[in-house]
């Protein structure tokens, strides 16, 4: 197997899609790449006709390759029966976000395990004003999640507290049910989540702001017998 096609299944890159152009900046540490759907070809991988219209290229950052940065340059389809397609690429994006599919999943499912940003942004070799733009597309409900592989996990805890994916946790954030909040940090929670609930259609972000509900549970269960009574009760 050629080093091209490594490169392309270990991005999962398939036909129609190929890799047009490739630029490997040492001094940068990243790696750019370019992809465009096949077209009529003369020559090998990079001896394509196709080309990238450069006036609606856009730009994401990918998973590393090694340790370098991997920068993904394409052209979504327009087309809105390509959306949920479009979706299912892992190395394509969202418009206006700095993320491709793959890589927002991934840190979405890490703000699931409860990292913060100095650790994700250490971890991930992403800057701090990316990730933030990337939570507040999310929280305002512009971006969303679905459409990928899988469906974001949640933890499996041994607690008597309902486990993230629990439906009691969405309709507390929706406010289909309600209960008595004693404690003011978890009713200032309240006001925030239930407040980007309702901007959110996404399914898989409803999720997220639901296990972000229940780790606050998790982390102050000895605090919170008065709401907790009455969860166990609903």
């Amino acid at each position: 197997m050629k080093p091209e096609d490594l490169l392309r299944d270990a991005l999962e890159i398939h036909a129609p899609w190929q890799i047009i152009r490739m630029r490997n900046d040492l001094g940068k540490g990243q790696i750019d790449l370019w992809v465009a759907q096949d077209s009529a070809r003369s020559g090998w991988f990079f001896g394509s006709r196709s080309k990238i219209d450069q006036a609606n290229e856009r730009i994401w950052r990918h998973f590393n390759i090694g340790n370098a940065r991997c920068i993904v340059h394409a052209v979504p389809p327009a087309e809105a029966a390509n959306e949920q397609a479009n979706a299912s690429l892992q190395w394509l994006g969202e418009d206006d976000q700095p993320f491709t599919h793959g890589l927002s999943r991934k840190i979405a499912g890490m703000f699931m395990e409860g990292l913060s940003f100095p650790a994700i942004c250490s971890a991930l070799d992403i800057s701090v004003t990316e990730l933030w733009k990337f939570k507040y597309r999310l929280d305002s409900g512009q971006s969303g999640l679905s459409g990928a592989k899988q469906p974001l996990a949640g933890d499996q805890l041994d607690s008597a507290i309902p486990g993230p994916n629990d439906p009691i946790w969405e309709k507390l954030l929706e406010g289909s049910i309600s209960i008595d909040i004693r404690i003011l940090s978890l009713k200032l929670l309240f006001t925030k989540l239930r407040g980007q609930f309702s901007n959110i259609s996404d399914s898989e972000v409803r999720i997220l702001k639901a296990h972000e509900m229940q780790r606050y549970f998790v982390r102050h269960e000895k605090l919170l017998g008065h709401e907790l009574a009455q969860i166990t009760r609903l």
